[in-house]
């Protein structure tokens, strides 16, 4: 592929607005995390690209903590303009990953926030690396919201970071304690979520969906890292597990906002909304609510590439 995703395209041009009220942003202790690892903790003027950033939930993030040289590209007219909307002040540009219109070693890091797995191919990783600066790093982060394939580590096995916000890591202490394993983040993500199996029905029957469409679950992002000839292995990759609330009558807002959802008709829109609403019926407990909202488990999790050194 050379060109961004048409699906991607196409439905984040009509529910740019959706996915910016619906979406969650990102949790300040993981970005934390994520930055110091990419080398920028100390250095608020590091010159970031963030691709495919979208509305600008992750550069949300970067501009509340200081950072202001930030350049951004995004391949969706729509997503662009709500992103005007809320960063009018951001160098922007309607472009890919297969053509990003910026100098030869010209940034100190790419960001990708819940985006790589639509243009994880060696052309987007040419790119990218073209664009960095000698010892620049390459970071990818995503919210998730159920344990999958993409939470197995690749070898050689990198460094791993777990935190844990309004849970208590005790169910997982032994796995994070241990020596870790490809298997283990896999194995702290499904123990944590099944605290509150409700999250991983939904998250299921959403996911009989997007089987012709790339996603951060089905792992592809990692079979190339692992093979690519463009960049060295990942190097570190951060956790963070946490509970949140979300209103009940939004949980299908929420994954209407994906984009292979987006894309069904109304009537097929209304059959997964009715079934949505079956499974948190027939799954919610008592526990799992409070008020009108349901507590809901999210996950974070990132990655962190270095050019390599000969290049």
């Amino acid at each position: 592929m050379t060109s961004a995703h048409k699906t991607a395209v196409t439905s984040y041009n009509s529910n740019h607005g959706s996915y910016d009220q619906f979406r969650p942003s990102f949790r300040s202790s993981i970005v934390d995390q994520f930055l110091q690892d990419l080398n920028l903790g100390d250095d608020t003027n590091s010159r970031i690209l963030e691709l495919a950033a979208g509305t600008g939930k992750f550069t949300r993030s970067l501009v509340d903590k200081g950072y202001t040289n930030l350049v951004v590209v995004e391949p969706s007219e729509g997503m662009l303009q709500t992103f005007h909307q809320n960063f009018p002040e951001i160098e922007t540009h309607l472009g890919s990953s297969y053509d990003i219109p910026l100098k030869d070693a010209s940034v100190d890091a790419v960001v990708v926030a819940q985006g790589f797995h639509w243009f994880s191919d060696e052309a987007s990783l040419e790119e990218i690396k073209r664009v960095l600066k000698h010892g620049g790093k390459f970071g990818c982060i995503w919210n998730y919201d159920t344990y999958s394939k993409s939470q197995i580590l690749n070898t050689p096995l990198p460094s791993v970071k777990f935190l844990f916000e309004e849970l208590s890591p005790e169910p997982v202490q032994k796995l994070i304690d241990g020596p870790i394993e490809q298997e283990t983040p896999f194995e702290v993500s499904k123990k944590i979520y099944e605290q509150r199996p409700w999250c991983h029905d939904v998250a299921t029957y959403i996911y009989g969906y997007d089987a012709n469409v790339p996603q951060y679950r089905h792992g592809k992002w990692r079979e190339l890292l692992k093979n690519s000839k463009v960049f060295p292995p990942i190097e570190k990759e951060g956790f963070l597990l946490y509970e949140s609330l979300i209103p009940e009558d939004e949980v299908f807002k929420y994954w209407e906002t994906r984009s292979y959802i987006t894309a069904l008709s109304d009537s097929e829109k209304q059959t997964v909304q009715y079934n949505v609403g079956s499974i948190l019926r027939d799954k919610v407990t008592e526990a799992d609510r409070s008020g009108d909202s349901l507590k809901r488990i999210m996950g974070t999790h990132f990655i962190v590439v270095p050019k390599s050194d000969n290049s």
